[in-house]
C-alpha cells in the first residue's frame, strides 16, 4: 500500500521531484484524457458560489485551504502549520481566481494557530486546527464571504454512498498544474472499514473517506489540505491525506471527521472570543 501523503504544500523539493519522476516513468501507461483533470475529476465552480472557502498563503503563495466558521475564525488542517510561524501567513477570503486582484477579496493576518492538543503528525490523527486574525482582522460578511455550518457535535458521519463535494485551489494534476479558479469535485463517502482495508489498517476512528465510485479519478490533490468536505451543506470533513497519485481509488482520500471535534472547536471559540492570542514563532498555539 502507498504511504499517506499530506495534501498541504508538499513534502518539499525532494518529494515533488520523486513525484515528477514517477509520473514521467508512467506516462506511457496512462489512459488518454487522464491529464489535467480538474481538482481531480472536477470542475470550476461559479465564481463566489462557495463563499466560505479560504485560501491560506505563505509568503504570497497559496499552500492550504480552509473554511470560514466565524468572522474571526477559519478551520483548517493542523499539518499545514507544523514548524511554521503563523505571523507569516495570510488568509484570503472572497476569492475565485487567486492570481487576480478581485475586488471581493479580503486579506487577513493570522495571529495564531490553535492546533488540536492530540494532533499526531505520524498518523494524521486529530488533524484539525483553528486560525484567526488579530482584533482588527475580522471578515466582513457579504455575497462573496460567508460562513459554513458544522455538523452536530458527535453526529455520525454521512452514510457510505452519500454524495458530497470537495473544493480547493490545489493542483489539478499530478504535475501540480495550477487551477484557473476555485475547483470542486463530487465524491461519495466510503465506509471506514472498507477504506481502512485499502490503507492496511492505518486509519483512526475520527477519520472519513471518499472515493469516486467509478473508474474516473476524482478527489483532492496537493495544496487542497484543510478544505472542507461538504455534505448536506455542512462541513463534515477536512482534507487530510491521500496516496501518491491524486484521486487514486486504490488509496481513497482521507479527511478529518469534523463532528468528532465540534465540542473542542466551540470551546476554543468561546474561550477566545476576539480571536487567538499570538503564539511564539514556529510554535502553533495548543500544539502538543
Amino acid at each position: 500500500a502507498a504511504s499517506p501523503t499530506a495534501m498541504g504544500c508538499g513534502a518539499g523539493g525532494r518529494g515533488r521531484l520523486l513525484l515528477t519522476v514517477a509520473a514521467v516513468l508512467t506516462l506511457l501507461t496512462r489512459p488518454p484524457g487522464s491529464w489535467g483533470a480538474r481538482i481531480i475529476g472536477g470542475h470550476q465552480v461559479t465564481p463566489h458560489s462557495r463563499p466560505y472557502m479560504a485560501s491560506v498563503r505563505f509568503k504570497g503563495e497559496h499552500f492550504c485551504g480552509g473554511f470560514l466558521l466565524r468572522a474571526r475564525w477559519v478551520v483548517s488542517a493542523a499539518h499545514c502549520f507544523r514548524d511554521r510561524d503563523p505571523r507569516a501567513d495570510l488568509v484570503v477570503l472572497g476569492a475565485h481566481a487567486l492570481r487576480v486582484a478581485e475586488p471581493t477579496q479580503q486579506v487577513l493576518g493570522v495571529s495564531a494557530v490553535v492546533s488540536h492538543p492530540d494532533y499526531q503528525p505520524a498518523t494524521h490523527a486529530n488533524d484539525i486546527c483553528l486560525l484567526g486574525g488579530g482584533l482588527n482582522s475580522s471578515a466582513v460578511l457579504g455575497p462573496a464571504v460567508g460562513l459554513l455550518k458544522l455538523p452536530r457535535s458527535g453526529a455520525r458521519p454521512p452514510r457510505a454512498g452519500t454524495l458530497c463535494r470537495v473544493a480547493g485551489w490545489g493542483s489539478v494534476s499530478d504535475f501540480e498544474d495550477q487551477p484557473p479558479g476555485l475547483m470542486e469535485a463530487e465524491v461519495r463517502v466510503l465506509g471506514l472499514d472498507a477504506c481502512n482495508r485499502s490503507w492496511t489498517g492505518r486509519l483512526k476512528p475520527a477519520m472519513l473517506c471518499t472515493h469516486s465510485e467509478d473508474s474516473q479519478r476524482r478527489g483532492f490533490c496537493s495544496a487542497d489540505s484543510g478544505g472542507p468536505l461538504v455534505c448536506r451543506n455542512r462541513a463534515h470533513g477536512l482534507v487530510s491525506f491521500s496516496g501518491l497519485w491524486c484521486g487514486d481509488p486504490k488509496t481513497p482520500d482521507v479527511y478529518t471527521q469534523v463532528s468528532a471535534f465540534v465540542s473542542w472547536i466551540w470551546d476554543v471559540v468561546r474561550q477566545r472570543p476576539h480571536g487567538p492570542q499570538p503564539s511564539p514563532p514556529g510554535v502553533p498555539a495548543g500544539a502538543a
